[in-house]
């Protein structure tokens, strides 16, 4: 091969030929490579413009477009699509079971903020549209699937859907015979598989599939074996077999072997390598022998009137639960014939109590109103002159408690607040508050006069006919009125 210049000659066998190269074709590819790089270039910050602070283009959930959307606009449509999957229905099988629930009964939903946060980020690196988005784009593959969660525990929920088709697992456990200590095998359990079903339910969810869901069936195994047991028979029977008993100050009392048996923990003892008692169990047992030693205090009896001690009261007796279980595990642990049984006091309670009426409280004349009992003491020093039924204020407008005396009498006042009469009128605070007949209208007409005794009044003392009067004509001004609960 020869060259010359920018020509080239080819040489073959039978002859000689000139080729000059194509120029055009080269220039051609080159302006094409460009203008495609141009393109792409254009195409690439067109992209990155449209999605900043928003999703990237073509992008939808179920059919809906999130692309090019910002956070708040994702969310609207994230949520609207939550609402239209939670409330499809889903039909779950198990052996010889169906169940139809939906998607909100079992309290699986879309994650919206998860989901938004998502979509937002979908094909970008550090906010830039990466390689994976224009991969996913050529391979149209920008539907996105919503992220889950559940407001309760799921397994928990899909298992109560088949709680009837479900058989915990039994554990080995000592027992006792005439013959000594015995063991009663573990029993295999059995139920739906709930992490292949909440698998199941969740992929359904996020596609929203309209097929029924099969559960499998799944074995549940017992945490303690016979074998784990037996090595510690011995050391049981040792115990349970030793006439152990618990003593106190005025007796003894000595558990049975089956009461015994109860108080070790077979879990915590296979699990330690060394016998362990259960708090529980011996506990429950303490429970059940308070009445042996259980005696109820006697409240101290205080009087709301004038605070005096009607009654000293006791101290109660009782049991101590705590000292005397712990007491138990110890002398159990280290082998003891005996452990002792705390008893404590429990400590006097007060009471407030509200007596009838107090003779005596003044030298002379007093009124005194219980407005517990809704009733009207007329005394003389101690002596009781006359009992009389009357209707205090109502709870939203009560009569007031404490000591007033009678500061006017009128034998009819009027109320302008009300529009009624009130007979025999005798005001102890002010002119606002008094001690009347049942109130009346013009034509004489009584209000109330069923309810004497119930606290219905506007604040003042009601007293029925003929009690009123008696009561007014006996009360001179400066009566002491003693008014209490």
């Amino acid at each position: 091969m020869f060259f010359y210049e920018r020509d080239y000659i080819i040489i073959t066998d039978m002859s000689i030929e000139k080729k000059t190269p194509k120029r055009g074709f080269l220039k051609f590819f080159l302006w094409f490579l460009a203008i495609l790089s141009l393109i792409l270039v254009l195409s690439y910050a067109g992209i990155t413009i449209a999605s900043a602070d928003k999703s990237l283009p073509g992008i939808t959930l179920f059919g809906q477009k999130v692309g090019t959307k910002n956070k708040e606009e994702i969310g609207a449509v994230v949520k609207s699509v939550d609402e239209i999957l939670k409330e499809q229905k889903v039909i779950i099988a198990f052996e010889d079971k169906r169940t139809e629930t939906s998607y909100k009964d079992l309290g699986i939903e879309v994650d919206t903020e998860k989901t938004v946060d998502y979509i937002l980020s979908f094909g970008k690196t550090k906010d830039l549209p990466n390689y994976s988005y224009f991969k996913e784009a050529m391979q149209n593959k920008m539907q996105i699937s919503p992220i889950t969660k559940w407001n309760i525990d799921p397994k928990e929920k899909l298992s109560q859907l088949f709680e009837d088709k479900n058989k915990d697992a039994k554990n080995a456990n000592l027992a006792v015979s005439s013959n000594g200590i015995y063991i009663e095998p573990e029993e295999e359990g059995y139920g739906v598989d709930t992490t292949n079903l909440l698998e199941q339910v969740e992929g359904c969810f996020v596609k929203n599939c309209k097929q029924e869901l099969v559960g499998q069936k799944a074995t549940k195994k017992s945490n303690i074996n016979a074998s784990d047991l037996q090595t510690f028979v011995p050391a049981i029977e040792e115990i349970i077999f030793s006439n152990f008993y618990l003593s106190s100050d005025h007796r003894n009392i000595y558990p049975k072997a089956t009461d015994l048996i109860e108080f070790v923990d077979e879990e915590r003892t296979v699990l330690s390598g060394q016998i362990t008692f259960s708090d529980t169990a011996i506990d429950s047992y303490l429970e059940g022998i308070t009445y042996w030693f259980d005696v109820k205090g006697k409240n101290k009896i205080i009087s709301s009137v004038d605070g005096a001690i009607l009654d000293e009261g006791r101290e109660g007796i009782r049991l101590d639960i705590t000292k005397s279980r712990e007491n138990i595990k110890s002398a159990l642990e280290k082998r003891s014939s005996y452990a002792t049984l705390e008893v404590t006091t429990s400590p006097i309670e007060e009471e407030m109590y509200s007596p009838g009426n107090n003779p005596g409280k003044y030298p002379g004349r007093f009124i005194e109103i219980n407005l517990s009992e809704q009733t009207l003491y007329r005394f003389e020093g101690t002596n009781l002159i006359g009992t009389h039924s009357v209707s205090t204020g109502k709870w939203s407008m009560p009569t007031p408690v404490g000591e007033y005396s009678i500061n006017n009498k009128d034998p009819r006042a009027y109320s302008q607040d009300y529009d009624l009469y009130m007979p025999y009128w005798m005001a102890f605070i002010g002119s606002e508050y008094g001690i009347h007949e049942l109130p009346e209208w013009a034509d004489g007409t009584k209000e109330g006069e069923s309810h004497l005794g119930t606290p219905v009044s506007h604040g003042c003392v009601r007293l029925g006919r003929g009690d009123a009067q008696a009561v007014y004509d006996w009360a001179e001004i400066g009566t002491p009125v003693f008014i209490h609960k």
